[in-house]
């Protein structure tokens, strides 16, 4: 198995996750699921991997992102693109589908860069997506879609003057049409901001209340020393167990990701002649907080800012600074008195402490243990009091 860092993990690096991989497929085959995951866990990993053993569960499956389309056509646009890649053979059957179901577009084909029209014609985007749905509808089988990157599409389109009222009509539209060709089609939607959180946020939590969430958590302490033990299999590196112990403690919250960048570093170490020891893991997890690094953990505060804009994201990055200090964490009451340094009225105080909290669980920066809010992720404290916290 080889060290893959950034890029999603496919075929034989692809390791484990077989629990969920059950519990997705016995849920898949009666509702669509809501991937909720943290940066960086494997979610994108994952749907690739329920794709590639699609066949075996009866379904036909392609992914694709939604993080690059500036608007709804581009999405529709997208998910026409994947389709005509995963089944090339069945496009002029859908292309005959979508020209039956929309008359007055003169030229429109489904090829390599999804629906084209001729130029200077324009069609509505929820003609074209119900289009393309009953056109996967018409087809033999079941199929899956899994959509990633959603939350970074809404948060774009969120931007626009009209931007709340679009992502409301986008997500009814979509919950209608899951609804509708659930007979035909699964969906599992992802992103690394909670889908569930920014539609909580806008009032709009019942557009997606249809699809069932599906938690996707770091590696338990075991399955974390066998990735380990892998990882240094495929290099041909004694790691012993003291060693792996070492770097999945110097974690705290045993992310793939993580543990390769540690990994990582470490082989490369080893390589200039250094001996693997619990001492080198140490070494190697302090270079990792100089700010050469930065690229590793600075997301982790931009994304605050992009899911929970002004004067959210300075109150969060507020509580995460205080729960940086202390390695055990800091109270509720410890982070109410820091809030009202920002709200001074109790009852607006704690109703914000309440959803700011819940946000930083569900996205993967805060757990509580013993009564005490603390970082789940040891490396991004770290990180956090030396390079956030003032």
């Amino acid at each position: 198995m080889r060290t893959v860092i950034g890029s999603p993990v496919e075929g034989e690096d692809f390791f484990d996750r077989e629990s969920e991989r059950r519990r997705m497929w016995r849920l898949l085959d009666s509702d669509s699921l809501l991937l909720l995951a943290p940066r960086r866990i494997g979610k994108t990993s994952l749907m690739r991997k329920l794709c590639a053993e699609a066949g075996d569960q009866g379904f036909r499956a392609f992914a694709l992102s939604f993080a690059a389309c500036p608007d709804e056509l581009a999405c529709v646009r997208e998910l026409s693109k994947a389709l005509a890649a995963a089944e090339p053979t069945l496009v002029k059957s859908v292309q005959g589908t979508l020209k039956g179901l929309l008359p007055s577009i003169k030229s429109l084909k489904l090829g390599p860069l999804g629906i084209e029209l001729a130029s200077g014609e324009t069609a509505d985007w929820r003609a074209l997506g119900e289009a393309l749905a009953r056109s996967i509808g018409d087809l033999d089988g079941r199929w899956l879609i899994a959509v990633d990157e959603v939350p970074v599409f809404l948060l774009g389109l969120l931007k626009r003057n009209d931007g709340l009222e679009r992502v409301r009509g986008f997500l009814y539209w979509w919950r209608d049409l899951r609804q509708q060709h659930h007979a035909d089609i699964r969906w599992i939607l992802a992103g690394s901001i909670g889908l569930d959180t920014v539609a909580a946020r806008h009032g709009i939590g019942d557009t997606v209340n249809d699809l069932v969430p599906a938690p996707l958590g770091a590696f338990d302490s075991e399955t974390s020393d066998r990735f380990l033990a892998a990882l240094a299999a495929g290099e041909n590196i004694r790691l012993t167990r003291p060693v792996r112990k070492a770097i999945i403690a110097a974690i705290g919250w045993p992310v793939p990701y993580y543990l390769q960048i540690l990994f990582d570093r470490l082989r490369d170490r080893v390589e200039d002649g250094a001996r693997p020891s619990t001492d080198l893991v140490e070494q190697i997890f302090e270079e990792l907080l100089l700010p050469a690094h930065k690229g590793y953990f600075d997301y982790w505060r931009q994304r605050l800012h992009d899911e929970l804009g002004s004067p959210e994201d300075g109150q969060a990055v507020h509580l995460l600074s205080q729960c940086a200090r202390d390695p055990t964490g800091a109270s509720r009451e410890t982070l109410s008195q820091a809030l009202a340094e920002h709200i001074q009225d109790l009852e607006p105080r704690e109703e914000r402490l309440r959803y700011l909290l819940e946000v930083l669980e569900s996205d993967g920066y805060l757990v509580m243990v013993d009564g005490r809010w603390r970082f789940r992720l040891e490396l991004l404290r770290r990180y956090w009091l030396k390079r956030v916290a003032p």
